[in-house]
């Protein structure tokens, strides 16, 4: 479950998820849970991330490392069980399920008159190029002088802007994998409502996947370049200028800093943090956070040096006649 992190969202795409008016009781009457009582009346507007979060709002908070997130919203917050003495009474929806409640109340919202709706219809600047076989969904915008290459499918509720390179066969704004395990270990798809968000002179290669986000757009900063066979999974950023060779893939809300540059067939834990300016070598795994302009190898990756060095001394270790 990657609901909950940070958003990051731009021109025509909006944060949130609206909901017809609804008392935060009547949604725990639905879906379980136990509301505080300052907050059973209260009446919510939009289903939302935290940073994003109002005082109309419902928040999900399901990660500890969102703590601070959590304490500084002023949004009501659906939060398990397991993590509610981390904020205030008055304004929390204590659910043992939390990310089992948000998928049951973003279903609803999917199938119902109240979902989101994509754009009235695709939106294709003039001066774009659309190659043979593309399918180009109703509710994407597709910006000026994209281009996109035969066989890509563009997702509702993708924008690209100017001057984005989509390679043959790539897939956005694909509903994310997201699951929510439930009572008895029951399992539910969480729906991924927020789309994706393509800064200009973005390029994406041959193969690359991006999903969408669930409650805000997964993004792909300005100047990024994606080689091919990527995946992008939903609520992951991707900064401005950072570069990732082919087959690396990022599991659910990372966020790649600025300029990063990532080797390929490397793979990135959810919620991971990689700063600004940082090298990851390739074949790595990074289950931690990694410091801007830090350069790291191995798994689990850490300092490129002590890596190779841990390395050298197993292969004479293992090199001794026995």
């Amino acid at each position: 479950m990657t609901t909950g992190s940070p958003s990051a969202a731009g021109p025509g795409h909006p944060v949130g998820i609206s909901t017809p008016p609804v008392t935060l009781a009547q949604l725990a009457e639905l879906h379980g849970g136990e509301v505080d009582r300052p907050a059973r009346a209260s009446i919510i507007a939009r289903i939302a991330p935290l940073d994003a979060g109002g005082a109309d709002d419902l928040c999900p908070f399901t990660s500890r490392r969102y703590a601070k997130e959590a304490l500084a919203s002023p949004a009501l917050l659906l939060v398990d069980a397991g993590l509610a003495g981390l904020v205030p009474i008055g304004r929390r929806w204590v659910h043992p399920h939390a990310a089992w409640a948000l998928a049951g109340i973003l279903a609803e919202l999917e199938r119902g008159a109240a979902a989101p709706e994509p754009f009235a219809a695709p939106v294709v600047a003039s001066d774009a190029s659309v190659a043979a076989g593309v399918v180009i969904m109703a509710g994407a915008q597709i910006g000026p002088a994209c281009v996109v290459e035969p066989n890509a499918v563009i997702y509702p509720r993708v924008v690209l802007g100017a001057r984005v390179l989509v390679g043959a066969c790539a897939v956005l704004g694909r509903p994310g994998f997201g699951w929510a395990m439930g009572p008895g270990g029951n399992q539910r798809r969480i729906p991924q409502l927020g789309g994706v968000r393509v800064d200009d002179d973005v390029e994406i290669g041959p193969l690359v996947t991006v999903d969408a986000g669930t409650l805000a757009p997964t993004v792909v900063g300005r100047g990024a370049r994606l080689d091919a066979h990527v995946h992008v999974g939903h609520n992951v950023e991707v900064g401005p200028a950072a570069m990732v060779a082919a087959q690396s893939g990022f599991a659910g809300s990372v966020k790649v800093g600025a300029g990063a540059r990532i080797g390929g067939q490397v793979g990135i834990a959810d919620h991971v943090r990689v700063g600004a300016g940082a090298q990851i070598a390739a074949k790595s795994g990074v289950i931690g956070d990694i410091r801007e302009s830090s350069v790291v190898a191995g798994y689990p990756a850490t300092d490129r040096g002590r890596w190779f060095r841990g390395m050298a001394r197993m292969l004479r270790v293992s090199g001794k006649p026995k």
